[in-house]
C-alpha cells in the first residue's frame, strides 16, 4: 500500500465509497449478458470503476450487477474482479489515518483486485463495444468466479484489501490482524424475528429443544405420564417461546432450519431419556430426530417454520417429527418478493399436510392489511403450497447467506381453490369454479377493471383477469404472462381479447434470448365511427372488427438476431377509433421476419415482408437483402469509409379506396404510388470521407456516390440512376468558464458558456429524376398518409421534395433509396450550451442551465430547389431551466415561400414531484392548416390519498373548443381509483370513466398517469 504515493504500513483501510454518487465502468471493449436478475459484463482495455473520491484500474475486469428488484431504491449491487497492474486509488483532502496528518491520495497496488459497491447515485456504463455472451467463457471469469467463492475473500465492505499489505500468518505490518469475510451482497428479505440464542447448530441426525419466557418472569411448567413408552407430557401456562433447532427441511436438499413458536399456552410431547430444561435458558435438550415430538399450543400463536414463513393461530397442534398439524382461526403470511409485500391467507381451519402444504376450509386469501380486507377471493377450500428453497447465487452456484450467515430463502406459492368468489369490499362481483394460480404474480384474478360512459360507445365494462389463473394452470411458462380481456360496449357490442408475453432464457430449444408479445382483440360491431369532424357516423367497413399483433425477437448464436412481426387489422378505421393512441405515435403494424447479423462496423440482413392489410399502400419485399460497412479506416486513419448495398425484389401495393361513399370522395393516392409496380431494384450507396483539423476547426471534406437499377419505373419500364454528391462539413467548437458567477436567485454557482458553430456544403446530381420512380420505401407512418390522402394539398408539399429539402439523400443509410435529386444547398447551425453546477456541497453536478439551437438552410437555386425562395427550414430549440422545478422552452419551424410552414410553441412547466406540477403553452401553425391553440393542464396532489389533474386545449381561431379532461384519483389501501370527465369537441363526445386497479399491480397505468411515485400497498409496509 501506497499513502501519497510513498510506501508505509499497511494498517490503514480505504474508506467505502459514498453510494449517494454515480457509478462510473468503463473499459474498451465488453461482453455482456444476463443471470437471473443479474447482469455480467467481462471488459477489456483499460478498465476503469469509478464513484466519488475513489477511482480502481486494471487491464482486464469481470463485473456483477444485481437488480435489486425487491429494492423500492433504485439502488444496484456491484460487484467488481481486476486484473492486469492494478491500481486503486482514494483522494481526500483529509487527514491521514495512519500518521496524523493532512494527505490527499491513499493508494493501493496489486496483480488483482476485488470489490463491491453500492450505486444509489445512478450506474454509467461507458463501453463503445459491446458483444453478446460468448460461447466460450473467458478465462478470467473463471479467475474471479472462484476468487469470490473462496473462503477467505478479503472485506464486504466496499473495497476488499490488497494482499501485499498482510505480513506472514496474515498479520498486518503493526501486528494488527486483518479479519477475512466472504464477499457478500447486501439482502433485502423481510426480518425474521426469532431469538436464535445459545449454542450452534445440533449434531446431523439431532435436534435440539429449547424453550425461554415470553415476557418477564419465569415459565410455569408441570411435567405428566403417558400411556406411551419412554413419552412424557410437559403443559405450561404462562408465555413461552420454544425453538426446536435442527429440524429437516427437505426443500433445502438435506439441510436443517429452525421452528420458532411463540404462545400463550404450550403442551409438549416429548420422547427421549433426558427431559427438556423448561424453566428457561440453558443449552437446551438434544433429541434424535426419528423420535416423536408433538406440541400444542393456545393462545395468540406466532409461528415460524423454516424461512420466513409466519402462522398466526388461536389454536395449533404440530407434529415436528412428520412437519404435519392442524390450525384453527389461523391465518398465514408469506411475503412476496416481486412487489415487497406479503400474501395472507386466513381460514376457520387449516391442516399442514406436510412441511410446505396447507388444505384450508372456509379461506379467504388477500394481500390487504386491513382487518376487513377490501379485496379478496374468498373459497370453500385451498390447496396453498409455500415451497421454500435456498437462494443459489448465479455466477458462484453457492447458496447465498444473510449478514447472520443463514439461507436466504425464496419461495414458490401456489393456490389451488374451488368455488371462488372475488371480493371488493366484501360484495362479490365475480365467481368460478376452480383456480389455480402462483401468488407472486401479485394479483388475484382481475389486473384491472374501467367502467365508462361516452357518446361513441355508450355505457362500457372493461376488465383485464390472468388467464392462467382462470383457466388452472399450476405451472405456466416461467417468463410469461397471460391476460385476457372482456369488454361490454352497450353501443358498439361485446369485445373479447387476449394478451400474452414472453422474456424467456430459450424457445423451442433455440439459443439466445426471445422477448415478445401477442394481442389480439375483436369485437362483433353494431356502431358506427366518430373519428372527428366532418367523419362522424361513419359505417364500418366489416362487422366483426379487430387486430391480430405479434412482435418476435430473439438473439440466436452469436452476434445472429431474428426479428419477425405479424400485423392484421380488419378494416382501415378501426385502429383509428378503438386505440387512437397507437394509431396515432406508434410504429406500423406490418408483416414480416428478419435476420440480421452484426459485428463491430459490419451489418447484413437478409429480410421478407408482406402486405395483409389492403386499405394501407405497403411495399411487399420478396426478399431483400442490405449489408452495410459503416466508419471503416483506410491509409492509416486518413480516410474514412462508409457503405450500403442492397438487392431485392419489391412490390409496391397501393391502397384500396374505402368502401364508405362519404370517404371515397376525399380518397386520392400520393405522389408516388399512382400505379401498382413491381420488379428488381438493385443500389449500392459509398462515401469517402477525409477528415482533418485546420487549427480550432474540424473539416470534413466527403464524396457520396451512388449507382442504382430498377426493373420497372412508374412507368414499367426499366430505369438505372446514378447519383452523386460532394460536399464539406465543418465544426468549430468554442467555450468560455466564468466560476467567479455566483447568484442563489437563480442558483448559479459557476458558468461555461459552450457553443458550436456547424456548417455544410453540398452539391448534387443525378442523371433522373426521383419523380420517375415508385416510392417503395415509405416516408410517412400509415396514419400519416392516411390524413395526406384527404387533402388536395398543393405540389410544393409532396412528401418526397420536403424529404429531399431536408438532406435525406445525402446519407449513405437513408431510410428511402428513392430520395435523390439535383441538389445544391448550405446548411448551418449553431448549437449553445450554459451550464452551471447545483447540488449539495461536495455533490455538485454540472447541468445545462439555457440551451439554444439555432439551424437554417440556404438554397443557391431557389428557384428549382425551394420554390423561389433562398432561405428556408430555419428552426430553433430553446430550454431554459430557471431552477430544478422550473423550465421554460420554445421552439419553432419555418419555411419563407407562399404557403409554407410556419410553426412555433412557447410554453412554461413548473414540476414539483411531492405536490403537483402544471404546463401552459401556446401553439401557432400557419400554412396549409392554420391553428392557434392555447393549452395547459396540472396534476395536483391535494392530500397523501387524492390525487386531481385538469387540462384544456382551445383554438383561439375558427375552431374554438378542441377538448378538457378532468380527473381525480383515489391512492387507497389495496386500490387506485380514478374518476374522470373527458370532452371531445373533435367528436362531438362526452366521456366519463370510472377505473380500479390494485395498488400492487406491476404494470400499473394508474400509477404511471399521473408521474407520481406511489407507495406499495398491503402489509409489505408494516
Amino acid at each position: 500500500m501506497f499513502i501519497g504515493n510513498r510506501p508505509v504500513a499497511a494498517d490503514v483501510q480505504l474508506p467505502e465509497a459514498d453510494p449517494a454518487q454515480p457509478l462510473s465502468i468503463s473499459a474498451d471493449y465488453a461482453a455482456r449478458w444476463t443471470q437471473g436478475n443479474v447482469e455480467i459484463w467481462v471488459l477489456r482495455g483499460r478498465c476503469s470503476v469509478s464513484q466519488g473520491a475513489t477511482t480502481a484500474r486494471g487491464g482486464e475486469a469481470v463485473v456483477w450487477i444485481e437488480n435489486n428488484r425487491r429494492s423500492s431504491s433504485l439502488a444496484r449491487d456491484v460487484t467488481v474482479y481486476l486484473e492486469g497492474g492494478v491500481q486503486v486509488d482514494y483522494r481526500r483532502g483529509g487527514v491521514n489515518i495512519s500518521r496524523g496528518r493532512r494527505d490527499s491520495t491513499a493508494q493501493i497496488r496489486d496483480k488483482t483486485w476485488l470489490g463491491n459497491f453500492r450505486a444509489r447515485g445512478g450506474l454509467n456504463m461507458r463501453v463503445p463495444r459491446v458483444q453478446s455472451e460468448p460461447r466460450a467463457k473467458p478465462a478470467i471469469l473463471q479467475r474471479a468466479v472462484a476468487r469470490r467463492r473462496a473462503k477467505g475473500a478479503t472485506g464486504s465492505s466496499a473495497f476488499a484489501g490488497s494482499r501485499k499489505s498482510l505480513g506472514k500468518g496474515g498479520q498486518a505490518a503493526h501486528g494488527t490482524r486483518q479479519e477475512n469475510h466472504a464477499i457478500r451482497r447486501v439482502q433485502f428479505t423481510t426480518p425474521i424475528k426469532t431469538t436464535t440464542r445459545g449454542p450452534a447448530a445440533p449434531p446431523r441426525g439431532t435436534r435440539r429443544v429449547r424453550v425461554f419466557p415470553r415476557g418477564g418472569g419465569g415459565i410455569q411448567a408441570e411435567w405428566f405420564p403417558s400411556n406411551r413408552p419412554n413419552e412424557r407430557i410437559a403443559i405450561i401456562d404462562n408465555g413461552v417461546q420454544l425453538l426446536i433447532d435442527g429440524v429437516t427441511m427437505d426443500d433445502f436438499g438435506g439441510g436443517t432450519g429452525t421452528i420458532d413458536v411463540s404462545t400463550d399456552r404450550l403442551v409438549i410431547w416429548f420422547t427421549g431419556k433426558d427431559l427438556p430444561n423448561l424453566r428457561g435458558g440453558g443449552d437446551g435438550t438434544l433429541q434424535s430426530e426419528n423420535l416423536p415430538l408433538e406440541i400444542y399450543m393456545e393462545g395468540n400463536i406466532e409461528f415460524r417454520q423454516g424461512g420466513d414463513r409466519v402462522i398466526y393461530a388461536q389454536r395449533m397442534y404440530y407434529d415436528v417429527a412428520n412437519r404435519t398439524g392442524t390450525i384453527l382461526d389461523a391465518e398465514i403470511i408469506s411475503p412476496v418478493r416481486e412487489y415487497q409485500g406479503h400474501v395472507r391467507v386466513r381460514a376457520k381451519s387449516i391442516r399442514q399436510v406436510d412441511a410446505d402444504r396447507f388444505l384450508l376450509r372456509d379461506a379467504v386469501l388477500t394481500t390487504s392489511e386491513l382487518g376487513v380486507p377490501r379485496y379478496s377471493i374468498t373459497s370453500d377450500s385451498i390447496l396453498f403450497e409455500d415451497l421454500q428453497f435456498p437462494r443459489i447465487d448465479p455466477m458462484t452456484g453457492l447458496v447465498e447467506l444473510d449478514q447472520d450467515g443463514r439461507a436466504v430463502v425464496d419461495h414458490r406459492r401456489m393456490a389451488s381453490s374451488s368455488h371462488n368468489f372475488l371480493r371488493i369490499e366484501g360484495v362479490p362481483i365475480f365467481y368460478w369454479p376452480t383456480m389455480a394460480t402462483n401468488l407472486d404474480e401479485r394479483s388475484l384474478y382481475i389486473n384491472r377493471l374501467r367502467v365508462k360512459s361516452d357518446r361513441i360507445f355508450g355505457q362500457q365494462v372493461h376488465s383485464q383477469w390472468n388467464g392462467y389463473q382462470m383457466f388452472g394452470f399450476r405451472n405456466p411458462l416461467k417468463g410469461t404472462e397471460w391476460d385476457i380481456d372482456l369488454d361490454y360496449l352497450s353501443d358498439r357490442g361485446l369485445g373479447v381479447g387476449t394478451a400474452f408475453r414472453y422474456d424467456r432464457d430459450e424457445l423451442f430449444g433455440l439459443t439466445g434470448r426471445p422477448a415478445g408479445f401477442v394481442d389480439a382483440w375483436f369485437i362483433n360491431d353494431n356502431g358506427r365511427d366518430d373519428l372527428g369532424r366532418d367523419r362522424l357516423g361513419l359505417v364500418p367497413e366489416e362487422d366483426v372488427r379487430g387486430r391480430i399483433l405479434w412482435r418476435h425477437r430473439q438473439q440466436l448464436w452469436d452476434d445472429y438476431q431474428l426479428t419477425a412481426e405479424l400485423g392484421y387489422i380488419t378494416d382501415r378505421n378501426f385502429l383509428e377509433q378503438y386505440y387512437e393512441n397507437e394509431w396515432d405515435g406508434f410504429k406500423d403494424q406490418r408483416t414480416g421476419v428478419e435476420l440480421k447479423y452484426t459485428n463491430d462496423n459490419i451489418s447484413w440482413s437478409l429480410s421478407s415482408d408482406v402486405r395483409i392489410n389492403d386499405f394501407f399502400t405497403q411495399t411487399e419485399w420478396l426478399p431483400r437483402a442490405d449489408h452495410f460497412w459503416l466508419g471503416q479506416s483506410l491509409f492509416f486513419n486518413r480516410l474514412t469509409w462508409y457503405e450500403h448495398t442492397q438487392v431485392g425484389y419489391a412490390r409496391l401495393r397501393t391502397a384500396d379506396p374505402p368502401a364508405n361513399a362519404s370517404e371515397l370522395a376525399k380518397f386520392a393516392l400520393l405522389p408516388g404510388e399512382t400505379a401498382e409496380v413491381e420488379g428488381e431494384r438493385f443500389v449500392t450507396r459509398q462515401e469517402i470521407d477525409m477528415p482533418f483539423q485546420l487549427g480550432v476547426v474540424k473539416f470534413v471534406p466527403y464524396l457520396l456516390g451512388e449507382a442504382a437499377h430498377w426493373g420497372s419505373d412508374l412507368s414499367g419500364k426499366d430505369n438505372q440512376r446514378l447519383f452523386g454528391q460532394i460536399g464539406l462539413r465543418a465544426s468549430l467548437p468554442i467555450w468560455k468558464v466564468n466560476p467567479a458567477v455566483d447568484n442563489p436567485l437563480f442558483d448559479l454557482h459557476g458558468l461555461a458558456h459552450k457553443v458550436t458553430f456547424d456548417f455544410e456544403m453540398s452539391y448534387a446530381d443525378a442523371n433522373r429524376n426521383l419523380t420517375e420512380f415508385p416510392l417503395y420505401d415509405a416516408i410517412d407512418d400509415d396514419s400519416i398518409e392516411h390524413f395526406r390522402r384527404r387533402f388536395a394539398f398543393d405540389p410544393v408539399f409532396d412528401r418526397r421534395f420536403y424529404a429531399l429539402r431536408s438532406g435525406l439523400a445525402g446519407w449513405v443509410t437513408s431510410p428511402s433509396v428513392e430520395i435523390a435529386d439535383d441538389m445544391a444547398i448550405m446548411r448551418f447551425g449553431m448549437h449553445q450550451r450554459w451550464q452551471t453546477k447545483r447540488g449539495p456541497t461536495g455533490a455538485q453536478q454540472t447541468i445545462d442551465w439555457i440551451t439554444l439551437d439555432v439551424d437554417g438552410t440556404w438554397f443557391p437555386n431557389e428557384d428549382r430547389d425551394n420554390f423561389g425562395e433562398s432561405l428556408g427550414l430555419v428552426d430553433y430549440d430553446f430550454r431554459w431551466h430557471v431552477g430544478d422545478r422550473l423550465t421554460l422552452l420554445s421552439d419553432g419551424i419555418f419555411d419563407f415561400f407562399d404557403g409554407g410552414q410556419s410553426l412555433f410553441t412557447v410554453g412554461g412547466f413548473l414540476n414539483r414531484p411531492e405536490n403537483g406540477s402544471i404546463y401552459l403553452g401556446y401553439r401557432s401553425l400557419q400554412g396549409p392548416i392554420n391553428s392557434q391553440v392555447l393549452a395547459t393542464s396540472f396534476i395536483y396532489r391535494m392530500s397523501e390519498h387524492w390525487i386531481g389533474s385538469f387540462g384544456t386545449a382551445v383554438d383561439l381561431g375558427d375552431e374554438g373548443n378542441i377538448g378538457q379532461h378532468f380527473a381525480v384519483t383515489r391512492i387507497g389501501e389495496s386500490f387506485i381509483v380514478r374518476v374522470g370527465v373527458n370532452v371531445d369537441e373533435g367528436k362531438d363526445n362526452v366521456g366519463v370513466s370510472l377505473a380500479i386497479e390494485p395498488v400492487f399491480m406491476k404494470r400499473s397505468r394508474l400509477s404511471r398517469t399521473d408521474l407520481m411515485h406511489l407507495p406499495v400497498g398491503g402489509i409489505g409496509r408494516l
